[in-house]
């Protein structure tokens, strides 16, 4: 969770680029017997050069490999690779980190989620085959979770007193039921929330609070900037980084510059931004220091590549999806926050920026 969609290129990762805690080959087992698995979840045997062992664990609509044992430049718990599913299942987009940990990307087949067949530079023929659990053992992705369990979550940005929030594409996608919490009159409040409008390609989505409870806002105190602001400019990224795990439902804010107008591989749909963004950070605001709204936090490079990159589709874009929806709405355009100081600030956007949950 896109030509960079959720984090589309190892060493892109969206969320945290580490394997789970784990301390050994039987505690990953425990883990897939106790939550189940998802198409290619599970414990893979690898052939090639030499053979090791690496888990294959879903993460938002992704799946991604992390070593078992250590293999070269590669520790226990590194991740090697990531998946993306195609048009079907049986086809899968692979990115591959090589020896040196250059990217590779490739395509591979998958038979019966138990055998995957790539090739790697030079036209190398590689195979993966399932070692645990076996298939009759593999619950579906329904079962995986506990009654009234969460699956994930994410962040937004309310951008109309009606209720219409802006994420990420791969936060909401998938979901069968979205839950969001903000402040409201100085108390967190829960409510039921819908999708009404997706942009795949450029990983955007807006839903909606649809929910008896929900009485409206009053106006927005930020403004929506929809031109490019320039490299240099200093911003701060809004968000709930790992809310339903480590780090808490305490809003977390960070800061750095817009660092180039541009991201991966010189994609023009989005800065590239210091700030440090993780896990749950997904769909949540940039804005600058003047209270201005950038963009929507998206992905970030494996710090195992470079430290402090992250990538933030630009709030113009936004505005092109924002254009579609069959309603009219009035973006925020205040400029109350210009003369405020920072911590300030921080506290009135603080309102506005949304945990989102989904299962």
């Amino acid at each position: 969770m896109k030509k960079l969609l959720l984090l589309l290129f190892i060493p892109i990762v969206c969320f945290g680029q580490n394997m789970p805690n784990f301390s050994s080959e039987t505690s990953i087992k425990n883990y897939f017997d106790e939550n189940g698995t998802d198409l290619i979840e599970g414990i893979w045997e690898y052939q090639g050069a030499t053979d090791y062992r690496l888990a294959i664990i879903k993460r938002g609509s992704k799946f991604y490999a992390y070593t078992v044992e250590p293999r070269g430049r590669f520790k226990v718990g590194d991740m090697k690779a990531n998946f993306e599913t195609a048009a079907t299942d049986i086809i899968m987009t692979i990115n591959w980190l090589m020896g040196n940990k250059s990217n590779y990307r490739t395509v591979g087949s998958v038979t019966n989620n138990a055998l995957i067949e790539f090739s790697l530079s030079q036209g190398r023929d590689r195979l993966m085959y399932k070692v645990y659990p076996k298939i009759d053992q593999s619950s579906s992705k329904s079962k995986r979770l506990k009654t009234g369990e969460w699956a994930g979550n994410g962040s937004g940005i309310i951008i109309s007193k009606s209720g219409y929030i802006i994420t990420n594409h791969h936060v909401i996608e998938d979901a069968d039921n979205i839950e969001v919490e903000f402040i409201v009159d100085g108390e967190v409040k829960k409510f039921n929330a819908e999708i009404v409008q997706s942009d795949k390609v450029n990983d955007l989505a807006i839903i909606k609070i649809f929910d008896m409870n929900f009485d409206g806002l009053d106006n927005l105190p930020y403004n929506f900037k929809a031109r490019s602001s320039d490299v240099g400019t200093k911003v701060y990224a809004y968000g709930y980084p790992m809310a339903l795990s480590l780090m808490g439902k305490e809003i977390k804010i960070t800061d750095g510059i817009i660092s180039s107008k541009s991201g991966f591989d010189g994609d023009i749909t989005t800065y590239q931004i210091t700030a440090p963004i993780q896990e749950g950070n997904s769909g949540g605001p940039l804005f600058d220091d003047k209270g201005n709204f950038l963009g929507i936090n998206s992905s970030g490079l494996s710090k195992e590549i470079a430290d402090n990159v992250g990538y933030t589709i630009k709030s113009s874009y936004v505005l092109n999806l924002i254009d579609v929806l069959p309603k009219n709405i009035d973006l925020p355009s205040s400029t109350k926050l210009q003369s405020l100081p920072l911590t300030e600030q921080i506290k009135e956007i603080s309102k506005y920026v949304v945990l989102i949950k989904v299962k």
